[in-house]
């Protein structure tokens, strides 16, 4: 039986060892290249082998002006774009919830986060279109000047901050309403009989029931504002200058659109890897989430 036993075992990791081969070729490889490769000089137009250069690449992180640029803009998406999105998904929600047509307005609300984020930029830059876009459009029906949303320092950060809410509102609606739903009813209903009113039920039951999730959106859309490339691949391409210049698109201008520097670009992306697992861990620690879901 012993022996039937360790074939049964030998035969299933045979099995699995074709999958497991390809997972650490396609995955773990390339990952301790990258890691490798940021401790050298190794750029794709000099037609060199790569030269060891310790932490150099690290250092002109500090120096370089465009990263600082694209770290600040990460950083105000991060806190401008990510509360806007939590706090309309969660009003919505709210205001969602046993309405008539429900099913009809909450499909409707999905359809931001089901396009393609090309054709959604292809989309948004026509509306940003400072001649003939619709947003200018209608502003000069209301009297006001046009806005060069594409041209502006400021109007550009707030352009992409506006895609970026409209995109991603509708996952955290999701999550929230799918967790609202979850709530039991015999909860609320006890603390109307409670003398509750309808605000105080929000307040003190619901959202602390939901609390779990709004953190745990919370951290994935933080992650996600962290690695923030496509829309600003589509829409602004980085511009006007740096201003819009995610660190994620600054990684890909760095290593494969301007600079060809893979050791670089390598070290950015390692930085980039170290901050998200630093605040991943952060928030975890911050909002005991570990404990709350074990609970």
């Amino acid at each position: 039986m012993l022996s039937l036993q360790r074939r049964r075992k030998r035969m299933a990791f045979f099995m699995v060892l074709p999958l497991l081969i390809l997972f650490i070729g396609i995955t773990m490889y390339p990952f301790a290249y990258m890691i490798y490769i940021s401790f050298h000089d190794y750029s794709l137009v000099s037609f060199e082998p790569p030269q060891f250069i310790g932490f150099q690449n690290y250092r002109n992180i500090y120096s370089d002006l465009t990263a600082r640029s694209s770290v600040n803009f990460t950083i105000f998406l991060l806190i401008v774009a990510v509360p806007i999105e939590i706090f309309f998904g969660l009003g919505i929600a709210f205001l969602l919830r046993d309405v008539f047509g429900e099913r009809a307005f909450r499909g409707f609300l999905l359809i931001p986060m089901m396009i393609p984020p090309v054709v959604a930029g292809i989309a948004w830059k026509m509306l940003f279109n400072f001649e003939f876009g619709p947003i200018n459009y209608f502003l000069s029906l209301l009297g006001y000047s046009k806005v060069s949303w594409l041209g502006s320092h400021i109007f550009s950060r707030l352009g992409v901050v506006m895609i970026d809410v409209w995109q991603w509102t509708p996952f955290v609606f999701l999550v929230l309403y799918a967790g609202l739903r979850s709530i039991p009813q015999e909860i609320v209903e006890a603390g109307y009989v409670d003398g509750a009113s309808g605000w105080n039920a929000i307040r003190f039951i619901e959202i602390p029931l939901i609390k779990p999730l709004i953190w745990v959106v919370l951290i994935i859309r933080s992650i996600d504002a962290l690695k923030l490339f496509d829309i600003v691949y589509m829409v602004t391409f980085g511009g006007p200058g740096s201003s819009t210049h995610s660190y994620s698109f600054y990684i890909y201008k760095a290593g494969v659109s301007f600079g060809w520097d893979i050791g670089y670009a390598s070290a950015l992306s390692v930085l980039l890897l170290v901050v998200i697992a630093l605040l991943t861990n952060f928030l975890m620690r911050f909002l005991k989430l570990k404990e709350v879901l074990e609970l």
